[in-house]
């Protein structure tokens, strides 16, 4: 779907020409060509007479023809993992918010995290010519086809997901210095049990090995296996054991899978006197069953999650969270973006070779209700 659209052709019979439009502005066709095609000098009397006059007859330049052109359609591709997740709808705003600044419009694809739909997003945005893509990848590595819209000169920005390592830009939250501070605080309050819960992804499920002197935890680099990092680090840094009874990854797309993890870190003995929870969705599943079972929050039982929904201040006790902003990271995945499309050599575009800008949007800790002092 396009979220940014232009304006429509009105409600005439005939949709108005570039002929109209130099008539009404008073300019030859060929100045009015200029204005919207971008190209050549116009004073500055000459661009406001024929947008204004592009305005009052709601005129709609062919997409081809400007494509043609000038080699840029105006319309950039934003592939996204779960539209209806709140941290992408901000990010989309974002992104949305910048295309705007640009005179750009947004191709909007929602791929449910799977792959299959993801590559037929990548294929669909090439067909229109698109001049950038962003993109919140399934998987790290298995990308090929984010390679093909490389290889075709379109410049690509992962967003949330790390892809530097193949020369392509990245925006990604703190994720690791986060957790550590999140843990960190809860070590503060007492807390010396306390569980890590995280929702992974299917294709990319993560490895914890825990040895008699250090743990770590082995796969990419994405979000919810570097919160896994930072609640090792700051385990380790204050000189706790780390217990593989007291963290429990499920797939994200299985809400009965959640809570059946958010239980087996409850049933360990003695039990866990504070839950970390690494994602929304984990936060919301973790929540849920404290409340089912009457386990008092944070009396029995200390919570703090990883980003903040409405929710998290609705309920009581309120949620303490990690912020990350969402809608200043799709607007720098979109700066970054359209700075690329703007270099004129195509060096914006990731060749997949040497390693791409990675930009970490820092994060902050909102302390509510829901932690408090070890019991």
């Amino acid at each position: 779907m396009i979220v940014a659209t232009e304006p429509g052709a009105g409600s005439g019979s005939r949709r108005p020409s570039l002929k109209d439009v130099a008539a009404r502005a008073g300019v030859s066709r060929a100045s009015a060509s200029r204005v919207l095609g971008g190209y050549g000098y116009s004073s500055q009397d000459v661009v406001d007479r024929v947008m204004a006059a592009v305005r009052e007859l709601g005129y709609e330049p062919d997409r081809v023809a400007r494509t043609m052109r000038s080699g840029k359609s105006g319309v950039i591709g934003f592939v996204c993992a779960d539209i209806s997740d709140a941290f992408f709808s901000s990010a989309m705003r974002g992104i949305c918010d910048v295309a705007l600044r640009e005179g750009a419009q947004v191709i909007v694809m929602n791929t449910d995290d799977k792959p299959g739909q993801e590559r037929d997003a990548t294929r669909v945005l090439l067909s229109h010519k698109v001049d950038g893509v962003i993109i919140t990848p399934v998987s790290v590595r298995e990308h090929a086809h984010i390679g093909a819209i490389t290889g075709a000169g379109v410049p690509v920005v992962s967003l949330d997901r790390q892809l530097s390592d193949i020369g392509i830009d990245s925006v990604v939250a703190d994720n690791e210095a986060a957790t550590e501070q999140a843990i960190r605080h809860l070590i503060g309050l007492g807390h010396r049990r306390i569980a890590f819960l995280g929702s992974v992804q299917r294709e990319e499920p993560p490895v914890l090995r825990v040895g008699k002197v250090r743990a770590n935890v082995v796969g990419p680099s994405r979000p919810s296996l570097d919160r896994a990092r930072g609640y090792l680090r700051a385990l380790t840094a204050a000189g706790l054991p780390v217990e593989r009874e007291l963290i429990a990854f499920a797939p994200h797309d299985a809400p009965d899978g959640r809570l059946e993890a958010v239980a087996a870190v409850l049933a360990a003995e003695p039990r866990p006197s504070a839950l970390f929870t690494a994602d929304s969705y984990m936060t919301r599943s973790a929540f849920s069953l404290l409340s089912e079972r009457g386990i008092a929050i944070p009396g029995e039982m200390s919570l703090i999650g990883f980003d903040d929904l409405e929710w998290t201040t609705l309920v009581r006790p309120r949620i303490s969270v990690v912020v990350q902003p969402a809608y200043d990271m799709g607007r720098a995945a979109a700066d970054q973006l359209f700075a690329q499309i703007a270099r004129p050599d195509g060096t914006g575009a990731g060749t997949g070779a040497g390693r791409g800008h990675r930009t970490v949007v820092p994060t902050r800790f909102i302390e509510r209700g829901s932690a408090g002092a070890a019991p």
